[in-house]
């Protein structure tokens, strides 16, 4: 076995490139383990635990190669092919064209239309800039750009007739074409404008759910409804989605906002000849009061609603209320005396802000916990100890500040999930699952073996889950929901269903104490 270890001082590579050159570095022959990894402290420790040597003056800015292979040719064959791919030579095994600068690119002939950034914030803009320049519509996942730097591009990109999405910006999917962590969903007559990426996609993929599908996902990143911006993309969205004939129904996607943004928004979509839904998740029903928008309160009934204006029926699907309560009083007879509480490990922060409302609204009596500063619960003093009944938003920056995004990376989540069933008082575990072409290729499978260990043994947990997929997602989303029930996870067709099931049986927990 050969092992080599390679350290490159001062570059910055994104995590969602680096995911995509591990994958396919993985799959060279004779390789074992190839590890692509930026120096923060926890992916040295990933990378240490593996068993490669780190040298002590790896910093946060380096970029380490890890690699095992089967003889010292297949080391630097791998080697070179990564450098490839990173340097953007040679062909990559898809045989894609690329590029090092937007100006080697003759758009004319390439019929480009879409600029897709992920750079650190400090590059991001002069490269959105010169993009919106050459008319092109432009996705920036890259975060950490001052608010200043986001209104100007947003006015310079309504100047010009082009729409910027982002920065910050998780999830997309234009003309079909699924962008960042964003979801293949069907092809349909529903277009959605999101605030937020992971609550965006979980309203497609409950369209699809329901039998229909989507014409266009219109990120707008998540300060786009900041007073600072005012809304600009989520309006220019609305126009652009007023126009194309293949959307008959538009959706509006947010978390709770800045009240006389959202205000100005819903005022301008009175004006949309288009039938529109908004949730605003955290708003009151008055927010709604006097306009022609049709108000949805959790992102199921987004869908619901999306659904009924396009077809004039209701659908329904997944569980329903009496299934869930008849599911949580079974679970309920298997749990033991000592168990009370209940663990969320959320790698989507608006699948965590829709539960945390939902239990504020419904949990009788319990105090919930959180690593989130907000109205909803108790921060917890220390993030890497949940106390009572926890919901954890792993995505967050107290998390992914020296952490891969879970979206992405799934084994410190599953380091995680193992670390809170040590506490034997933990009866409920909710997971949230994200897939799409962009996101870790299996984030489902490790977590679905810790499950399937903890209830073929004499302890019994309640494990809820959901799967925020498409079926046209390379990670086969119906044959993973089957993994997860035979492993003995609950799956039910939304976060928001997992949220009043999780909360049944915390209120039956609360009782019996």
């Amino acid at each position: 076995m050969f092992i080599k270890v390679c350290v490159e001082k001062n570059r910055y590579v994104d995590s969602v490139t680096l995911m995509d050159v591990r994958e396919k570095a993985m799959k060279q022959s004779g390789i074992k383990i190839a590890e692509v990894q930026m120096g923060t402290p926890a992916n040295l420790e990933i990378m240490r635990d593996i068993g490669f040597e780190i040298p002590e003056d790896v910093s946060c800015t380096d970029m380490l190669t890890g690699i095992i292979a089967d003889s010292e040719e297949a080391v630097k064959n791998v080697l070179d092919y990564i450098n490839g791919l990173l340097d953007r030579t040679g062909a990559d095994v898809d045989g894609e064209e690329r590029y090092s600068d937007l100006d080697e690119i003759n758009f004319d002939e390439t019929g480009y239309n879409l600029v897709q950034i992920s750079l650190p914030g400090e590059y991001a803009a002069a490269e959105a800039k010169k993009a919106i320049q050459k008319g092109l519509d432009v996705f920036i996942f890259s975060d950490n750009v001052p608010l200043e730097d986001e209104l100007s591009l947003k006015e310079f990109g309504k100047e010009k007739g082009v729409i910027v999405m982002g920065p910050d910006c998780g999830v997309g999917l234009i003309d079909g074409v699924a962008l960042a962590a964003g979801s293949i969903v069907r092809k349909g007559n529903i277009g959605i404008i999101g605030a937020s990426g992971s609550g965006a996609q979980e309203v497609a993929c409950i369209i699809e759910k329901c039998g229909f599908g989507v014409s266009q996902i219109i990120g707008t990143g998540g300060h786009d409804l900041f007073p600072e911006i005012g809304g600009i993309t989520m309006l220019e969205g609305i126009k652009r989605l007023e126009r194309d004939e293949e959307t008959k129904v538009i959706t509006l996607v947010s978390k709770l906002a800045d009240n006389a943004v959202m205000e100005k928004v819903l005022c301008y979509a009175d004006t949309v000849s288009k039938p529109i839904v908004a949730v605003f998740l955290g708003s009151s029903k008055d927010l709604f009061n006097g306009h022609k928008v049709r108000g949805a309160h959790s992102l199921e009934e987004a869908a619901e609603i999306a659904v009924e204006l396009l077809c004039g029926e209701k659908h329904k699907y997944g569980y329903s209320d009496e299934q869930l309560q008849e599911t949580a009083k079974q679970e309920f007879a298997k749990l033991s005396p000592e168990q009370k509480y209940f663990r969320g490990l959320f790698c989507g922060g608006t699948f965590t802000e829709e539960t945390l409302i939902y239990f504020s609204q419904n949990a009788k009596g319990n105090t919930l916990y959180s690593n989130l500063k907000n109205k909803y619960s108790v921060q917890l003093a220390d993030p890497e100890v949940s106390i009572g009944n926890s919901i954890l938003d792993l995505g967050a920056e107290n998390f992914t500040e020296s952490l891969p995004h879970p979206v992405f990376d799934s084994r410190l989540r599953v380091k995680r999930l193992k670390k809170e069933l040590e506490d034997k008082q933990v009866a409920v575990v909710m997971l949230d699952f994200i897939t799409g072409p962009g996101v870790d290729a299996d984030p489902i499978t490790d977590l679905a073996e810790i499950c399937k260990q903890v209830n073929s043994s004499s302890r019994h947990v309640t494990f809820i889950s959901s799967i925020c997929g498409s079926l046209e997602d390379p990670q086969n989303v119906e044959e993973k929901a089957q993994l997860l029930r035979s492993s003995g996870v609950i799956v039910t067709g939304s976060n928001y269903q997992s949220a009043k099931l999780a909360c049944m049986m915390m209120n039956m927990l609360a009782e019996r104490a």
